[in-house]
C-alpha cells in the first residue's frame, strides 16, 4: 500500500513540474485563440459635435440656431406615415419613431412615392436614427428615382457624418444629395419621386428612425475641404 502512495505521489508531481515547464509561447498560444473574441466589437472614430441637430421645441432641424428650409419632414409619433419595407419589418416604436428589423440579407426602407422634391432647392437628406441591434456589415446608402428612372445603382448616395451608429447610439445622418457617389447632377437637376435606405448589408439589424427630413443646407451638407498644408 506504503508503495502505492509513494508512486501516485511521483506521478502527481511529475504531472505539475511538466506543466510548470510547457514553453512560453504554447500558454501565449492560448491566450491569442482567445483574443479575437474580445476584439470583435466594431470600432467607430469618436465622432465631432453635429452642426445639424434636431430642435424637439420647434419639430426640426437646425443649424447654428436657424431651421432649416425644410421641403419634407415624417417624424414617426404614432404611424409609419406611408414608409414600407422591402425584405424589413417596419412598425412605431413605442415610444415613437420609425422600428426597423432586418428580416433578410440587405433590407430596404422606401419612402412614399409622389413626394415631388425639387432637387435644385433641396440638396439634403438627414435620418436620424437609433440603433437597437448590432450586425456585421454597415450600408447606408440612399438611392432615388425621379419621373426619368427608378432607383438604381446608378444614382446613389452615402452619408457624410453619422454613418453606422453603434447599439444605443443616436446620430443624424447627412446626405449631400448634390455630391453622391453615383448619378453626378441627377438630384439638382431633377424632381425626386422617392426615396430608398438601405441600413445594414446583412440580416437581423434593428434600429429606431426617430426623423427624416428633405431640407435645404445653404452651402451644401458636405464637410468643408481642410486647406492644403503650406
Amino acid at each position: 500500500m506504503k508503495a502505492a502512495l509513494t508512486l501516485s505521489a511521483s506521478l502527481a508531481a511529475a504531472l505539475l513540474l511538466a506543466g510548470c515547464d510547457k514553453p512560453a509561447q504554447e500558454k501565449a498560444g492560448k491566450t491569442d485563440a482567445a483574443a479575437p473574441a474580445a476584439s470583435s466589437a466594431k470600432k467607430r472614430p469618436v465622432r465631432g459635435a453635429e452642426p445639424i441637430q434636431w430642435d424637439d421645441a420647434q419639430k426640426t432641424f437646425v443649424m447654428g440656431g436657424q431651421a432649416l428650409e425644410t421641403a419634407k419632414l415624417w417624424t414617426f409619433e404614432t404611424a409609419t406615415e406611408g414608409f414600407v419595407g422591402a425584405g424589413s419589418t417596419l412598425s412605431v416604436a413605442p415610444d415613437g419613431g420609425l422600428k426597423v428589423v432586418g428580416a433578410i440579407f440587405d433590407p430596404i426602407v422606401r419612402s412614399p412615392k409622389g413626394l415631388d422634391i425639387d432637387g435644385s432647392k433641396y440638396n439634403t437628406v438627414l435620418v436620424r436614427l437609433s440603433r437597437v441591434k448590432e450586425t456585421a456589415r454597415w450600408d447606408g446608402t440612399i438611392f432615388w428615382a425621379t419621373g426619368a428612372h427608378a432607383e438604381s445603382a446608378s444614382y446613389m448616395v452615402g452619408p457624410v457624418r453619422g454613418a453606422d451608429p453603434a447599439v444605443g447610439e443616436t446620430t443624424t445622418m447627412v446626405y449631400d444629395m448634390s455630391k453622391p457617389l453615383k448619378g453626378g447632377d441627377d438630384w439638382v437637376t431633377s424632381t425626386i419621386n422617392s426615396l430608398r435606405l438601405d441600413l445594414d448589408d446583412d440580416i437581423g439589424g434593428e434600429f429606431v428612425i426617430h426623423q427624416v427630413a428633405i431640407v435645404n443646407v445653404p452651402g451644401g451638407a458636405a464637410p468643408a475641404k481642410k486647406p492644403a498644408a503650406q
